[in-house]
This record gives structure tokens, C-alpha cells and sequence, in this order.
């Protein structure tokens, strides 16, 4: 029994994470068509820079977010037997792995500002954040957790009867 999770080729580029998320949620880059056609259509007034002005640092924030947020992803979840291997992704490489013990995790989606967002939690520390990013989506996270507390389920089964021997 094993569960198995590693991410994928085009999941694992920083850069591809944010072009999946660009092309999942085309409707936050509206600003950008806004702002082109304002640079586009000349004589500019005071008003007009200033409204420039305010959406380009809208923009930045927009992105410097984005940009923060979707920096560290989930590489791989592997659990074997008791044994759970975490590797988190910072950038586009492997650069932490976690070595924690099955019964002691719990997984929780919660939503913040209307993103679902991956909890791993130890206790009522949490190990790592998921953000909807790269492949990712409400969808694939609810599949995740099913199938953790479906495995974290076999494993107590399987204890219980091992031990009735």
C-alpha cells in the first residue's frame, strides 16, 4: 500500500505554474487590456496619468502576489506504509524534504479571499501551504485529501488486523 504523489513536468517550472494559473483565471488580466487602451488613446490630461498611474501599481501588487504566493509548490507526497516523504518546490527545484509520520497529519482545504488553499498540518503546526496554482484546482485538491484519508484509513485497517493475529 502506497500512495503516491509527484508533480508534474509542467508543474514544476516556476514560470509554467504562472502561465497555468494566467490561463485558468484570464479574467484578473482585464486590467491590462484597460491599461493599453488608455496608453493607446492620446492627448493625456492630468486625470488620465494619474488613472494610468494607478493601475500600473495596481498591476505590480497584482503580480508581486502572484508571483510570492505560487514561489513554493508541492514536488512530491509519497507515503509508505507510517512513513510520509514531503518535498517542497522553491522555484523551480526541490529544496526541502519533510520525513513526518502518517497518523500524526491531517490535510484541510480552507478558503482565503475565495482561493482554496491546501493546508498540511501537523498537530496545530502547519507544514506547508498549497496554493490553487500551477495544475492544481479545488477539484484536484479534494481528490488529494479523499484519497490521503482513504489511505490514512487502509493503514488503521490494516493495523487492526495485523494485530488480530
Amino acid at each position: 500500500m502506497q500512495l503516491n504523489y509527484h508533480s508534474t513536468h509542467q508543474d514544476q517550472g516556476f514560470l509554467s505554474r504562472i502561465f497555468l494559473f494566467l490561463k485558468r483565471n484570464y479574467w484578473l488580466y482585464a486590467l491590462e487590456v484597460l491599461l493599453i487602451i488608455l496608453i493607446v488613446l492620446p492627448p493625456y490630461g492630468f486625470g488620465e496619468i494619474r488613472l494610468l498611474i494607478l493601475i500600473a501599481v495596481i498591476i505590480l501588487i497584482r503580480d508581486f502576489l502572484i508571483f510570492r504566493i505560487s514561489y513554493k509548490h508541492l514536488g512530491s507526497f509519497v507515503a509508505k506504509g507510517n512513513e510520509v516523504y514531503i518535498g517542497i518546490i522553491h522555484g523551480s527545484k526541490i529544496d526541502r524534504e519533510l520525513n513526518e509520520w502518517l497518523p500524526e497529519l491531517d490535510l484541510e482545504i480552507k478558503y482565503s479571499f475565495g482561493i482554496p488553499v491546501l493546508y498540511i498540518m501537523k498537530g496545530n503546526e502547519i507544514l506547508f501551504k498549497q496554493y490553487s496554482f500551477g495544475v492544481w484546482s479545488i477539484q484536484r485538491m479534494n481528490e488529494f485529501v479523499n484519497s490521503f484519508y482513504d489511505y490514512k484509513k487502509e493503514q488503521a485497517l490494516w493495523k487492526m488486523f495485523k494485530g488480530q493475529e
